[in-house]
């Protein structure tokens, strides 16, 4: 895709050969550096935690960044100070949006993220949990990197003139910098390259059909990169699209008894659209993305989305019998909802009460169809064989579904209360046989009856 590529610098840095420290000449009085010392530098460097080979501990954290960050700016101001002139630096031009924000001009800007990366060896970088290896060339700059900053350690701690160094310092920071932030661009493009194939891939689907595989498999990449509101899984399939598809289509317009689960087909159709107009909007600025996947909250949001639909309809639409549980318990609590004001009301203010009637509702069905799956079934089969189980049949035989949650709102005598009593004991041995499981059918069955889901806000984050 050509919208990702950049032309990459042309400046190739001279090689320079690492070196020893060199003992410094002193200097003579009323130069700048004959008073003893270096106070200030000193005090800034030891604000920082080193290891004893000059480099920052690892893992100490962003604050200690900023006290480096801290030293190199005094550095740059004594380098004025002392006449130490400011090398050319117009390969940054060529670095693309998000490394502008960091080198905005031509200045010295030492960087001490740049500075941490070469005590790092420059041979390889994590990016969204792949290992990339550097070539030579970065490796052996990541080497006269740390020798001149050597220099100027070792001057600032035991008084030194500081002119050499510096100068050292001067000639050496850009030339890493260059080699180092043009290694991260190439990086950078091969990233934003397979997000470009999937992009252009949903502009294609409407006139080309077979596009679908291509993107679906580029949304799999970059959804296994990416962690946040999803798992980062890398197996999705075009089969739960097309079955939530053809239900939609087959049920056209959809009638009163397949309403709600239809509204499940419409929440992966309405994910999948959403991620697809994302995508598309990302084409023109897709140079401002940030490289880390994760970071880009827009991003991060649509695949999280599309993520949980589409492991919902591959749970609750592409298993029959599983689908055959869920329409079957949509049909007993939207009749349950008909006949009864205040299992409305519960559940339209998020009641607590209404949490807890939805799944004594549920297994109930247990007891009026065998040959439906059920609940119970699903989760907690051994139920069936319990004593309560049993008393929560008689009590259906007897009052029925409306005479439960006519119980719970208040009303029947003992025996009703009794059976409410036994409903709940079944109603819990489902619960904690699997909760991850129940929680999540639990959320579809009350998103399918109010016919609200997760979606994916309308932002313009990157």
């Amino acid at each position: 895709p050509t919208a990702v590529s950049a032309p990459l610098c042309c400046f190739r840095p001279p090689v320079m050969a690492a070196t020893a420290p060199q003992a410094q000449p002193e200097a003579p009085q009323g130069h700048p550096e004959a008073p003893q010392g270096h106070p200030k530098l000193l005090r800034l460097l030891k604000a920082c935690p080193w290891t004893p080979d000059e480099r920052l501990k690892p893992g100490s954290g962003r604050g200690a960044k900023n006290k480096l960050g801290a030293l190199l700016r005094a550095l740059e101001q004594e380098s004025d100070r002392l006449g130490v002139p400011v090398n050319d630096r117009a390969f940054r031009a060529d670095y693309t949006p998000n490394y502008f924000v960091v080198f905005p001009d031509y200045d010295r800007r030492y960087s001490p993220d740049v500075l941490v990366a070469a005590y790092r060896g420059g041979t390889q970088i994590e990016i969204n949990g792949t290992v990339h290896l550097f070539p030579r060339t970065v490796t052996d700059w990541a080497g006269h990197m740390c020798t001149a900053w050597g220099l100027v350690f070792n001057a600032i701690t035991t008084g030194a003139p500081l002119t050499a160094p510096l100068q050292r310092l001067e000639d050496t920071f850009p030339m890493w910098e260059v080699v180092y932030i043009k290694a991260l661009i190439r990086l950078e493009m091969e990233v934003k390259a397979r997000l470009m194939v999937a992009a252009q891939g949903f502009t294609r689907l409407e006139r080309d059909p077979e596009a679908y595989v291509l993107v679906m498999r580029e949304v799999n990449h970059v959804n296994s990169l990416v962690t946040g509101m999803g798992t980062g899984r890398s197996d999705m399939t075009l089969d739960v699209l097309w079955k939530a598809t053809e239900m939609v289509q087959q049920s056209s317009p959809p009638t009163e008894d397949d309403a709600p689960l239809i509204s499940l087909a419409l929440s992966i159709l309405g994910a999948w659209e959403d991620l697809r107009q994302y995508f598309i909007a990302l084409i023109p600025r897709i140079n401002a993305l940030d490289v880390g996947l994760s970071y880009n909250v827009g991003l991060v949001q649509h695949l999280g989305v599309w993520e949980l639909a589409w492991t919902r309809g591959k749970r609750y639409l592409m298993e029959g019998r599983v689908r055959g549980m869920l329409a079957e318990d949509l049909r007993v609590l939207v009749q349950a909802l008909e006949q009864s004001r205040p299992l409305q009301e519960w559940l339209s203010n998020s009641e607590a009460a209404g949490l807890l009637a939805v799944p004594r509702i549920l297994v109930t069905r247990a007891c009026q169809d065998s040959r439906i799956w059920s609940v119970v079934d699903e989760f907690a089969p051994e139920a069936r064989e319990t004593t309560q189980f049993r008393d929560m049949e008689v009590f259906l035989s007897a009052h029925g579904v409306h005479g439960l949650v006519q119980a719970m709102a208040g009303g029947g005598g003992l025996d009703v209360e009794d059976g409410v009593s036994v409903t709940e004991h079944v109603s819990m041995q489902v619960q904690r046989a699997r909760p991850e499981g129940w929680n999540d059918y639990l959320q579809v069955v009350l998103a399918c009856v109010s016919g609200t889901w997760v979606r994916a806000p309308r932002t313009d984050q990157l």
